[in-house]
């Protein structure tokens, strides 16, 4: 009989998880925001315009949906291909993005957590939610992004605190991907 030895982690403590969100922010605010200081330095001769609404279109649209990409290349194809289960922040903390049965994050569970529940419905937890209003309201012509910051804030808000009083430590997005974080 093959028995596997199934790992026991602990729960990721607050303060190395809060540090790891932090530099996480910053870097993936980094790779998101690269495309489009690129096409606003060739537009503009400076990198400082990263409105989306207020570059030359197709380019803005364009600069958005490559700021889009990269930010998914640093919370997913990293987490998953690079170091499992752990963005780059996440790895100098020594925490990890784990399935919540203990198993190694799945690429689906990652897409759900980090795409949809991180980018798309907390909205504010990372840059690239508000690249994301941003092409939503070029494709509508209806500028949404200040309502979906305050919709970010406070979807966000109550993510935040389910980190911090629920039993598990779970946000909202650990949720929505089955995942939870732990220390390594």
């Amino acid at each position: 009989m093959n028995m596997t030895k199934r790992n026991i982690y602990k729960d990721a403590p607050l303060t190395r998880r809060v540090l790891s969100y932090f530099i996480d922010w910053y870097l993936g605010a980094l790779c998101a925001a690269f495309p489009i200081a690129v096409v606003s330095q060739k537009l503009y001769g400076t990198m400082l315009k990263q409105n989306l609404l207020k570059i030359q279109q197709p380019y803005g649209f364009i600069a958005g949906i490559l700021g889009v990409i990269f930010a998914l290349f640093y919370y997913i194809y990293i987490p998953f291909f690079v170091y499992k289960g752990q963005t780059v922040g996440k790895r100098i903390c020594k925490v990890k993005i784990i399935q919540n049965n203990n198993q190694e994050v799945t690429l689906k569970s990652l897409v759900l957590r980090q795409g949809l529940g991180m980018i798309v419905i907390e909205g504010i937890l990372v840059s690239a939610s508000a690249l994301w209003h941003q092409l939503v309201s070029l494709c509508i012509h209806v500028n949404i992004v200040s309502t979906m910051m305050y919709v970010g804030f406070v979807v966000g808000g109550i993510s935040t605190l389910m980190v911090i009083f629920t039993k598990e430590h779970r946000a909202m997005h650990d949720y929505i991907g089955n995942t939870k974080v732990v220390s390594v």
